[in-house]
C-alpha cells in the first residue's frame, strides 16, 4: 500500500512538473477560428495543462464550456461580426470584408491592451496559442514576454490558382502577392508598430519581425488537399483539427435520417454567421430546391425560416456537423466552403456542393473542384434549376464519392489524429523551452539577402569586370599588332 502511494505521488509530481499554463487567443469568440483554438485547449487540458481562452466581452458564457474563458471589454454587442463583416460582404462589396476586419482588429486590440487586470492574470502563463488571423496576439506575446505558437489556415486569397499555373496565372499570382505584401506593410505594419510604441512593447523588434517570430507555425492543412510545396522545419502541417471520431446522433436526428427511404440525407450549413444574414428570397429559393430532392435535408438556419418547408427538410439552429459528416448514409454537404467545412468533408469522404460567399471561400471552392471533391456554384447567379441539378449530380454520381473516399483514406492514414499531432508539437515547445533550433536563418537576414540581390550584384560585377578586362586586353593586343604592322610597312 505504501509503495502504491509513493508511485502515485511520484506520478503527480512528474505530471505537475511537465504541465504548463497555456492561454488561447482568437480574434472572434465564436465560429471556426474560435473552435480551432478551443479544441486545442480542450485537448491540452485533458493532458493535465492549465488552460484559459481569452475572448471578447460580446461572447455569452455557455453552460457546456469545458475550459475557463477570460474576457476583455470591447465596444461591441453580440452579433457585431454578422453586422460589421458578413452582411456588408454579402450585400455590398465582398472585398470590403478585409478593410472592415482591419478596423475591427485595431479596435479590439487596443481594448485588449488596455485590460490591465486581465493582462496581470496572464503574466503567470507560459505560452500563448493563437489564431494567426489575429495579429494582436503578437502584441500580447511581446507585452507579456511569452513564447507563442501560431495555428494558421494556409492563405489562398480569392485566386484559387492550382499548382500547375499558366504564364498568365503566374503573372497574376506575383502581382497579387506584391499587392498583399504592400497592403500588409501600409496598413497592418504601420498601425501595429504605432500600437507597440504606445504600449511600450518590444522596442528592440518591429511588428513585422515579431509577427514572424513564433516558436512554431502549425498549418491546418494536408497534402491530400494541398499542392506539393516546401516547408520550413518550424512549419508543421497537421490537417483539420476540428475533426473527431463520429459519435451516435441525437435520437431526433437519427429518426429523421432513418425515414429517408434508402436515399440518404444531405447536410446544409453556410457557417456560424451567414445563416442569420441571408436574405429571405435566397432562403425561399433554397427551400424550394431542397424540397425537390429525393434525399432528406438537415439544414442549419437561424431567425427566418421559409414558411412552406417540405416534410423532407429539418431546420435546426445547431447540428452536430462532424457526427453527421461521419454518418454512413450521408450523400453530400452543401456548404459555404469555409476551410474547416471543406476539410471536415474531405476527412470523412463526403462530396461537396460549394457555395462560396466571401474571403478565402472562393479559393476553397476552386480547390473542391480541382481535387474532384465536388462542384462550386456562384451564389449571386445560380438559379433554382441549376442548383437542384448540381446537388443531384454531386449526391448521385459515383466519381465524386470515389474521389472523396480516396482523399479521406490519405488524410486518415496517420499514426496520430491532427488534434493529437498539434498538441504533441505544443508540448514539444513547452518541454524544450521553445523551438529556436527549427527556426530558419531566413528570418534573421535583410530582404536583399533573402532575394540574393547582394550575390546577384556581386556576380554581375565580376562578370562585367571580366568582360571589360577581356575587351581591354583584346584592344591592347589589336593595337600592338597594328603598330607592328605599320612599323614593318615603313621599313619596307
Amino acid at each position: 500500500m505504501a509503495s502504491l502511494c509513493i508511485i502515485l505521488v511520484c506520478f503527480t509530481l512528474v505530471n505537475s512538473a511537465l504541465s504548463a499554463k497555456i492561454a488561447g487567443f482568437s480574434f472572434v469568440s465564436s465560429g471556426s477560428h474560435y473552435f480551432v483554438i478551443r479544441n486545442t485547449l480542450e485537448e491540452l487540458a485533458s493532458r493535465g495543462h492549465e488552460v484559459a481562452m481569452v475572448v471578447s466581452s460580446d461572447r455569452q458564457s455557455k453552460r457546456g464550456d469545458k475550459i475557463p474563458h477570460k474576457k476583455f471589454q470591447v465596444p461591441f454587442k453580440p452579433g457585431f461580426i454578422e453586422e460589421t463583416l458578413i452582411r456588408p460582404a454579402l450585400e455590398g462589396n465582398k472585398h470590403m470584408i478585409g478593410w472592415n476586419a482591419y478596423k475591427l482588429h485595431l479596435t479590439m486590440c487596443e481594448s485588449l491592451l488596455n485590460s490591465t487586470e486581465l493582462l496581470e492574470e496572464l503574466k503567470d502563463f507560459d505560452l500563448i496559442v493563437y489564431d494567426s488571423f489575429d495579429p494582436c496576439a503578437v502584441l500580447l506575446s511581446g507585452l507579456l514576454r511569452l513564447p507563442k505558437v501560431a495555428i494558421s489556415i494556409p492563405g489562398g486569397g480569392t485566386l484559387g490558382i492550382s499548382g500547375n499555373m499558366t504564364f498568365i496565372q503566374r503573372a497574376v499570382n506575383v502581382v497579387s502577392y506584391c499587392l498583399m505584401q504592400a497592403l500588409f506593410k501600409i496598413l497592418y505594419v504601420r498601425s501595429y508598430d504605432a500600437l507597440m510604441a504606445k504600449f511600450n512593447i518590444s522596442a528592440e523588434r518591429s511588428f513585422r519581425e515579431s509577427f514572424g517570430n513564433a516558436e512554431l507555425v502549425i498549418f491546418l492543412a494536408d497534402f491530400a488537399m494541398e499542392y506539393p510545396q516546401p516547408l520550413l522545419p518550424g512549419n508543421i502541417m497537421v490537417g483539420p483539427i476540428t475533426v473527431k471520431k463520429p459519435k451516435p446522433l441525437p435520437p431526433d436526428f437519427e429518426e429523421f435520417i432513418r425515414d429517408s427511404g434508402g436515399h440518404g440525407f444531405i447536410v446544409v450549413s453556410f457557417g456560424s454567421y451567414v445563416e442569420s444574414v441571408l436574405n429571405k428570397e435566397k432562403l425561399d429559393m433554397l427551400a424550394t430546391v431542397f424540397g425537390k430532392l429525393k434525399q432528406r435535408v438537415l439544414w442549419r438556419l437561424k431567425d427566418y425560416v421559409p414558411p412552406s418547408l417540405s416534410p423532407k427538410i429539418k431546420v435546426v439552429e445547431w447540428l452536430p456537423q462532424n457526427d453527421l459528416l461521419g454518418h454512413k448514409d450521408i450523400k453530400a454537404f452543401v456548404s459555404h466552403a469555409g476551410h474547416n467545412s471543406v476539410y471536415e468533408s474531405a476527412y470523412h469522404g463526403v462530396p461537396v456542393v460549394a457555395v462560396p460567399l466571401f474571403a478565402d471561400q472562393f479559393a476553397n471552392a476552386k480547390k473542391v473542384e480541382q481535387f474532384g471533391l465536388g462542384i462550386a456554384v456562384d451564389h449571386e447567379t445560380v438559379d433554382a434549376h441549376q442548383l437542384f441539378k448540381t446537388i443531384e449530380r454531386v449526391a448521385t454520381e459515383p466519381r465524386y464519392k470515389i474521389k472523396a473516399v480516396r482523399i479521406s483514406r490519405l488524410m486518415q492514414d496517420k499514426p496520430r489524429t491532427p488534434l493529437e499531432t498539434t498538441c504533441d508539437w505544443i508540448e514539444y515547445v513547452i518541454r524544450h523551452g521553445g523551438a529556436r533550433h527549427l527556426r530558419a536563418q531566413v528570418f534573421n537576414i535583410p530582404w536583399y539577402q533573402y532575394y540574393l540581390l547582394d550575390v546577384i550584384a556581386f556576380l554581375v560585377a565580376i562578370v562585367t569586370l571580366v568582360v571589360k578586362m577581356v575587351r581591354l586586353t583584346c584592344r591592347l593586343i589589336c593595337r600592338l599588332c597594328c603598330e607592328k604592322s605599320r612599323n614593318k610597312a615603313k621599313k619596307e
